[in-house]
C-alpha cells in the first residue's frame, strides 16, 4: 500500500529558558518504509492509468492536545499550504512552519482541511479562484485532469507524541493510494461525476498521524497506527473543474 506522508519533523531544540521547543514542521511525499509511488511519467502513479503531477491542500489550526487534557498547544493557526509538485513528487522534504511548543507529553493532534477565501500568498491563488481546500491535479489514461473540493473536514489523530530534550518528528500519513479506488477495488475515475463523491469521502479518510522519530514511515511503538478520525466533520463539496469540462 503506498502513502503521501506528511512528516512533520519536530526538531526539539530548548528555547531560552526552556520553557518551550523550536517545532519545525516538514512535508514529504512518500510512502510506506521509505518508499515512494511509482514514478510514472512526469509524476507518480496513485491507481492503475491515473497519475499525480501535483497535490495542493490549505491546512489551519494545527493543534497538539496534551495527554492530561489540560492545555490544547496551538502549533499554526494557517493557512498552510501544502505543495506538492514536480522533484517534491519523489520524496523530498518541504517545510510547512516553525513554532515553539511547550514540552511534554500529547495524545492528540488536531488540524482542520479549509477552503481559504482570500489568497494570503500568490501560491494560494488557485484554491481562491475555484474556492476550493483541496487540489488535485495529474493525467488520467494520458488525459490531464483537474480534481478540485471544497472539503471541510476537522481532523483528530489519537497518539502519543513525546517533545522536549530531543529530537522527535511526527507523521501525518495521507493515503493516496486509495483516492480513486472503489471500495470493491475498481478504479474510481476523475473526470467521471458519478465517482466525485466516493473520491472526496477517500480523501477525507486517508488522514493519520503517529510518532515516526525515526521518519522509517512505521509508528516508532512496534505497531501500524490508522488515526482515530473522531472528531472530523465535513462540510460539503463544492464541484471540481477537471481540466475538460467536467464539474
Amino acid at each position: 500500500m503506498k502513502w503521501i506522508f506528511i512528516l512533520m519533523g519536530l526538531a526539539a531544540v530548548a528555547c531560552s529558558g526552556g520553557a518551550k521547543d523550536s517545532v519545525s514542521l516538514s512535508a514529504r511525499l512518500g510512502a510506506s518504509g521509505g518508499e515512494t509511488l511509482p514514478a510514472a511519467g512526469g509524476g507518480v502513479q496513485a491507481a492503475s492509468g491515473i497519475e499525480l503531477t501535483r497535490v495542493r491542500a490549505s491546512v489551519r489550526r494545527l493543534r497538539l492536545e496534551r495527554e492530561d487534557r489540560t492545555a490544547e498547544v496551538e502549533i499554526s493557526k494557517g493557512p498552510l499550504l501544502l505543495d506538492v509538485n514536480g522533484p517534491a513528487l519523489g520524496g523530498a522534504l518541504l517545510q510547512l512552519v516553525t513554532a515553539n511548543v511547550p514540552p511534554g507529553t500529547y495524545d492528540k493532534l488536531k488540524l482542520d482541511i479549509h477552503a481559504v477565501e482570500t489568497a494570503p500568498a500568490a501560491a494560494f491563488d488557485d484554491l481562491v479562484r475555484r474556492g476550493v481546500s483541496v487540489l488535485v491535479e495529474g493525467t488520467v489514461d494520458g488525459q490531464p485532469f483537474r480534481f478540485a473540493t471544497r472539503l471541510e473536514a476537522e481532523l483528530e489523530h489519537e497518539g502519543r507524541f513525546e517533545l522536549g530534550g530531543a529530537a522527535a518528528n511526527i507523521t501525518l500519513s495521507i493515503d493516496a493510494s486509495q483516492w480513486f479506488k472503489s471500495a470493491d477495488g475498481s478504479r474510481l475515475n476523475p473526470v467521471d461525476a458519478e465517482a466525485r463523491d466516493a473520491i472526496v469521502a477517500n480523501i477525507r479518510a486517508s488522514f493519520s498521524a503517529f510518532e515516526d522519530d525515526d521518519e522509517d514511515g512505521f509508528d516508532d511503538r512496534g505497531h501500524h497506527d490508522g488515526g482515530d478520525d473522531d472528531g472530523e466533520h465535513d462540510g460539503g463539496d463544492g464541484g471540481s473543474d477537471d481540466g475538460s469540462g467536467h464539474h
